[in-house]
Protein backbone atom coordinates (compact mmCIF):
# COMPACT_ATOMS: atom_id res chain seq x y z
CA UNK A 1 0.00 0.00 0.00
CA UNK A 2 3.04 2.28 0.28
CA UNK A 3 3.01 2.98 -3.45
CA UNK A 4 -0.71 3.82 -3.53
CA UNK A 5 -2.26 7.12 -2.64
CA UNK A 6 -4.01 7.21 0.66
CA UNK A 7 -7.58 8.43 0.80
CA UNK A 8 -7.19 9.67 4.37
CA UNK A 9 -4.28 11.94 3.35
CA UNK A 10 -6.31 13.51 0.51
CA UNK A 11 -9.80 13.40 2.00
CA UNK A 12 -10.40 17.16 2.11
CA UNK A 13 -9.38 17.64 -1.54
CA UNK A 14 -11.25 14.53 -2.69
CA UNK A 15 -14.49 15.73 -1.11
CA UNK A 16 -14.09 19.22 -2.59
CA UNK A 17 -13.24 17.92 -6.09
CA UNK A 18 -15.92 15.23 -6.18
CA UNK A 19 -18.65 17.58 -4.94
CA UNK A 20 -17.71 20.38 -7.32
CA UNK A 21 -17.20 18.13 -10.35
CA UNK A 22 -20.45 16.26 -9.70
CA UNK A 23 -22.59 19.40 -9.56
CA UNK A 24 -20.95 22.02 -11.79
CA UNK A 25 -22.25 22.93 -15.23
CA UNK A 26 -18.77 22.25 -16.67
CA UNK A 27 -18.42 18.85 -18.35
CA UNK A 28 -14.75 18.72 -17.37
CA UNK A 29 -12.14 21.09 -15.95
CA UNK A 30 -8.41 21.65 -16.04
CA UNK A 31 -6.44 21.60 -12.77
CA UNK A 32 -5.93 25.34 -13.26
CA UNK A 33 -9.67 25.96 -13.61
CA UNK A 34 -10.53 23.72 -10.65
CA UNK A 35 -7.93 25.37 -8.43
CA UNK A 36 -9.20 28.79 -9.42
CA UNK A 37 -12.87 27.92 -8.86
CA UNK A 38 -12.25 26.14 -5.54
CA UNK A 39 -9.55 28.44 -4.17
CA UNK A 40 -7.12 25.53 -3.72
CA UNK A 41 -3.42 25.22 -4.64
CA UNK A 42 -3.15 24.02 -8.23
CA UNK A 43 -0.31 21.62 -7.44
CA UNK A 44 -2.45 19.87 -4.80
CA UNK A 45 -5.43 19.67 -7.15
CA UNK A 46 -3.32 18.22 -9.99
CA UNK A 47 -1.63 15.68 -7.72
CA UNK A 48 -4.97 14.50 -6.31
CA UNK A 49 -6.55 14.19 -9.76
CA UNK A 50 -3.58 12.17 -11.05
CA UNK A 51 -3.26 9.96 -7.97
CA UNK A 52 -6.87 8.75 -8.06
CA UNK A 53 -7.47 7.57 -11.65
CA UNK A 54 -10.29 5.34 -10.42
CA UNK A 55 -12.31 8.45 -9.56
CA UNK A 56 -11.15 11.02 -12.10
CA UNK A 57 -10.93 10.58 -15.86
CA UNK A 58 -8.04 12.42 -17.55
CA UNK A 59 -8.63 13.58 -21.12
CA UNK A 60 -6.12 12.62 -23.80
CA UNK A 61 -6.15 16.15 -25.24
CA UNK A 62 -4.38 19.23 -23.91
CA UNK A 63 -6.19 22.55 -23.64
CA UNK A 64 -4.89 26.11 -23.18
CA UNK A 65 -5.07 27.41 -19.61
CA UNK A 66 -3.47 30.27 -17.68
CA UNK A 67 -0.87 27.73 -16.49
CA UNK A 68 -0.13 26.47 -20.02
CA UNK A 69 -1.57 23.49 -21.84
CA UNK A 70 -3.26 21.02 -19.50
CA UNK A 71 -5.45 17.95 -19.66
CA UNK A 72 -9.01 18.26 -18.47
CA UNK A 73 -10.56 15.96 -15.88
CA UNK A 74 -14.02 14.73 -15.04
CA UNK A 75 -15.51 12.21 -12.65
CA UNK A 76 -15.85 8.76 -14.22
CA UNK A 77 -19.42 8.63 -12.91
CA UNK A 78 -20.21 11.88 -14.66
CA UNK A 79 -18.42 10.94 -17.88
CA UNK A 80 -20.70 7.91 -18.13
CA UNK A 81 -23.72 10.25 -18.18
CA UNK A 82 -22.47 12.40 -21.06
CA UNK A 83 -24.75 13.06 -23.98
CA UNK A 84 -23.38 13.52 -27.48
CA UNK A 85 -22.40 17.13 -28.24
CA UNK A 86 -20.94 19.04 -31.14
CA UNK A 87 -17.34 18.80 -29.96
CA UNK A 88 -14.47 19.83 -32.18
CA UNK A 89 -12.65 16.53 -32.94
CA UNK A 90 -9.28 18.29 -33.06
CA UNK A 91 -9.74 19.44 -29.46
CA UNK A 92 -9.47 23.10 -30.48
CA UNK A 93 -10.91 25.92 -28.42
CA UNK A 94 -14.01 27.70 -29.65
CA UNK A 95 -13.21 30.88 -31.59
CA UNK A 96 -12.71 34.09 -29.60
CA UNK A 97 -11.79 32.16 -26.45
CA UNK A 98 -8.30 32.86 -25.15
CA UNK A 99 -8.45 30.83 -21.95
CA UNK A 100 -11.31 28.49 -20.99
CA UNK A 101 -10.10 28.30 -17.37
CA UNK A 102 -10.86 32.01 -16.89
CA UNK A 103 -14.49 31.71 -17.97
CA UNK A 104 -17.10 31.80 -15.22
CA UNK A 105 -19.56 29.79 -17.32
CA UNK A 106 -18.76 26.99 -19.74
CA UNK A 107 -18.74 27.42 -23.50
CA UNK A 108 -21.45 25.45 -25.37
CA UNK A 109 -19.10 22.51 -26.01
CA UNK A 110 -18.22 22.39 -22.30
CA UNK A 111 -21.75 22.92 -20.94
CA UNK A 112 -22.77 19.80 -19.06
CA UNK A 113 -26.13 21.05 -17.85
CA UNK A 114 -28.34 18.04 -17.26
CA UNK A 115 -25.36 15.73 -16.77
CA UNK A 116 -24.86 16.59 -13.11
CA UNK A 117 -24.85 13.64 -10.75
CA UNK A 118 -27.98 12.91 -8.77
CA UNK A 119 -27.88 13.03 -4.97
CA UNK A 120 -27.73 9.23 -4.57
CA UNK A 121 -24.73 8.86 -6.90
CA UNK A 122 -22.92 11.76 -5.25
CA UNK A 123 -23.64 10.29 -1.82
CA UNK A 124 -22.32 6.89 -2.97
CA UNK A 125 -19.07 8.48 -4.19
CA UNK A 126 -18.60 10.46 -0.99
CA UNK A 127 -19.44 7.40 1.14
CA UNK A 128 -16.91 5.36 -0.82
CA UNK A 129 -14.13 7.92 -0.34
CA UNK A 130 -14.85 8.51 3.35
CA UNK A 131 -15.19 4.76 3.90
CA UNK A 132 -11.79 4.13 2.32
CA UNK A 133 -10.23 6.90 4.41
CA UNK A 134 -11.79 5.47 7.56
CA UNK A 135 -10.58 1.95 6.71
CA UNK A 136 -7.06 3.28 6.14
CA UNK A 137 -7.09 5.09 9.49
CA UNK A 138 -8.38 1.97 11.24
CA UNK A 139 -5.72 -0.20 9.59
CA UNK A 140 -3.04 2.32 10.60
CA UNK A 141 -4.25 2.35 14.22
CA UNK A 142 -4.44 -1.46 14.26
CA UNK A 143 -0.90 -1.70 12.92
CA UNK A 144 0.35 0.78 15.52
CA UNK A 145 -1.38 -1.08 18.34
CA UNK A 146 0.17 -4.37 17.16
CA UNK A 147 3.61 -2.74 17.30
CA UNK A 148 2.95 -1.58 20.87
CA UNK A 149 1.79 -5.06 21.90
CA UNK A 150 4.92 -6.58 20.35
CA UNK A 151 7.12 -4.01 22.09
CA UNK A 152 5.37 -4.77 25.40
CA UNK A 153 5.96 -8.51 24.92
CA UNK A 154 9.64 -7.92 24.19
CA UNK A 155 10.02 -5.71 27.27
CA UNK A 156 8.19 -8.28 29.44
CA UNK A 157 10.46 -11.04 28.10
CA UNK A 158 13.58 -9.00 28.85
CA UNK A 159 12.36 -8.23 32.37
CA UNK A 160 11.57 -11.91 32.92
CA UNK A 161 15.01 -12.98 31.65
CA UNK A 162 16.67 -10.36 33.84
CA UNK A 163 14.74 -11.56 36.92
CA UNK A 164 15.67 -15.18 36.13
CA UNK A 165 19.36 -14.25 35.71
CA UNK A 166 19.34 -12.36 39.03
CA UNK A 167 17.85 -15.38 40.86
CA UNK A 168 20.32 -17.80 39.26
CA UNK A 169 23.37 -15.74 40.19
CA UNK A 170 22.28 -15.03 43.77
Amino acid sequence: MADRSRYDEHLDLLIALITYMALTRWRSRSPNGLASDLGLPESDVKRTLDEFPGLFRKSANLYATAAGRQNSYTLHARFARRRPRGIDPAGQQPPNTQNLALLSDPEPTQDGSGEELDADTLRALLDFVTGRADAERTAHLHSASQRYVLLGAVVASLVSLTATAIQVFH
